[in-house]
């Protein structure tokens, strides 16, 4: 499945902000059918804060956000089970905290801003959600209320929070995962041209088998004046132009990675010696889309290229200075052309 990205976390802040204020408005209604004024008031704050803290949401003020639904739900907590017990009281400000703490944590990592460990907290929920559930904390609150309302309001109550603390945990488990996982993608991913960077070549080397690979080392020839001359919003297209070729005329299956400012690498895995003259043929009809400029309106421009095989290379560094040395000769001889590394 695809990743969630800030925009889709916000909307899923968003989305819960809503629901928390629509279930602060029905207990305000529910409190006002049945004549408890205190804990009506409690909740029309507390959907007036929520409602307040949405729109500082909507305004880019993330952090307050955040900070003012968990004090609401905490004030709406300590209210509840103070007036009402500890039955009845503590659902409802269950489930916006777990809620906003898992969103909270996501949010946090995608930001990098501070944040609530979700998974230790929302367990903290459950088991005082468990323990008041099977009464062992039960005890009534503060306010005498109606005898026809103390029993339904905890089974609605009870059964949403049940469901609702469930569905927390599972995806807090989710969310902590994904996040994880998207942290480490961006942090491997070049955004410019959305190819793996330096760290994600590294990582590549750790993982891939030496004697299997073979190493282009991709240079753009003169892309100095091209900068120069056009600028560096230009520069900027021609690298990505680069990428696009690379990655369509390389197989699903090799690496393509930005390792520099217009140096590229492409780690090409079981292609032996024998493939030598199809890996000169790529780089040609490379340099044949990349001098087109037609299409896109974009200067002409060519790549040198130096490839080595893996096979007899003793280390990753070794690979890298062999087929570095082969694209230093062919920048010498010009540009625009591919060499491979042979020991004789």
């Amino acid at each position: 499945m695809g990743l969630p990205d800030q925009k889709w976390a916000k909307r899923l802040f968003d989305r819960t902000s809503q629901g928390l204020i629509l279930l602060h408005l029905i207990m305000t209604l529910y409190y006002a059918i049945h004549s408890v004024p205190l804990m009506l008031a409690v909740n029309a704050v507390c959907a007036l804060s929520c409602a307040f803290g949405l729109y500082k949401l909507r305004k880019g003020q993330i952090r307050f956000h955040i900070l003012a639904v968990y004090l609401t739900e905490l004030i709406h907590l300590a209210v509840s089970a103070l007036c009402m017990g500890w039955s009845a009281g503590l659902q409802i400000p269950l489930i916006g905290l777990t809620a906003m703490i898992f969103l909270g944590e996501y949010l946090g990592r995608s930001m990098k801003l501070p944040f609530i460990p979700a998974l230790p907290t929302a367990a903290v929920n459950f088991a005082v959600y468990v323990l008041v559930f099977l009464r062992f904390f039960h005890r009534p609150g503060l306010l005498d209320l109606p005898h026809d309302m103390v029993s339904p309001v905890e089974i609605v109550l009870s059964l949403l929070a049940f469901g609702l603390l469930v569905w927390g945990m599972l995806s807090v488990v989710q969310l902590t995962s994904v996040s994880v996982h998207s942290l480490a993608n961006k942090a491997e991913t070049d955004e410019l041209t959305g190819l793996y960077n330096r760290a994600g070549y590294d990582r590549l080397l750790e993982e891939l088998d030496l004697k299997t690979t073979t190493l282009l080392l991709v240079d753009t020839d003169k892309f100095k004046g091209i900068n120069d001359r056009f600028g560096h919003d230009m520069g900027d297209r021609v690298l990505q132009k680069i990428s696009r070729s690379l990655l369509g005329n390389f197989r699903q299956n090799d690496y393509v990675c930005r390792i520099g400012g217009d140096e590229f690498a492409v780690l090409m895995v079981n292609v032996g010696a024998l493939e030598d003259d199809r890996v000169s043929e790529k780089i040609r009809f490379i340099n044949r889309e990349l001098a087109a400029t037609a299409a896109d309106d974009l200067p002409a421009v060519s790549v040198s290229v130096g490839v080595a095989h893996g096979a007899s290379a003793e280390n990753w560094a070794e690979l890298f200075k062999r087929a570095d040395s082969v694209l230093y000769r062919v920048k010498q001889d010009g540009g625009r052309g591919c060499r491979v590394y042979s020991a004789s």
